[in-house]
């Protein structure tokens, strides 16, 4: 019985809450029409000019590598510190830097012997040893590592000059931050209309 009456007031409650605002709005007579007011709500916008900012500064990227993310758009506020980019460098990695420093040392022997036994076959030997080191340095795996460049103040984004994928050299421009808002002028809106 209980339930019976709960769905009952439920179905007369969302009847009700249907029916109340037909039923509240007046009778037009036939004919008639509510007038149409343009409001400042509802009004065309006028162009407004694009709000002017006290200073503008490049925000450049501090090392080289790739883009992997971009966290801007243009016409975003952004805050000192808040990230931007995310860019990918490479490394050189432990077995690299292990090939780089025998390839060096394997390139001194070499100018000894040539100095010391132009026409021997130790020289044709440590030819063969460049040219496999060589090789083994071509095929070594470079470490990645993730670099960020952050908002050095506080502004809106004005103009962007990357885009995902994009290589970047040191001190390449990633952005324009401008800062500083100058106010508007606000006379209108602080006056009295009579």
């Amino acid at each position: 019985m209980k339930k019976i009456l709960g769905v009952g007031l439920v179905l007369l409650v969302a009847a009700g809450s249907f029916l109340l605002p037909l039923w509240l709005t007046p009778a037009e007579a036939p004919g008639a029409s509510l007038p149409l007011l343009a409001t400042s709500h509802f009004s065309a916008a006028t162009s407004a000019e694009p709000p002017t900012y006290a200073t503008a500064q490049a925000v450049r990227s501090a090392t080289a590598g790739r883009v992997w993310e971009v966290y801007f758009h243009e016409g975003q506020r952004v805050r000192k510190g808040q990230l931007l980019l995310k860019l990918v460098e490479k490394l050189p990695s432990v077995t690299q830097q292990q090939l780089q420093a025998r390839l060096a040392q394997q390139l001194r022997a070499y100018e000894v012997l040539q100095a010391t036994h132009p026409a021997a076959a130790v020289l044709t030997a440590a030819e063969t040893q460049l040219t496999d080191t060589r090789a083994q340095l071509a095929r070594a795996v470079p470490m990645l590592s993730f670099v960020f460049v952050t908002a050095p103040a506080d502004g809106v984004i004005t103009g962007t000059a990357v885009t995902t994928g994009d290589y970047l050299t040191p001190q390449t421009v990633v952005a324009q931050l401008a800062s500083g808002l100058v106010a508007a002028d606000t006379t209108l809106l602080l006056s009295s209309v009579e």
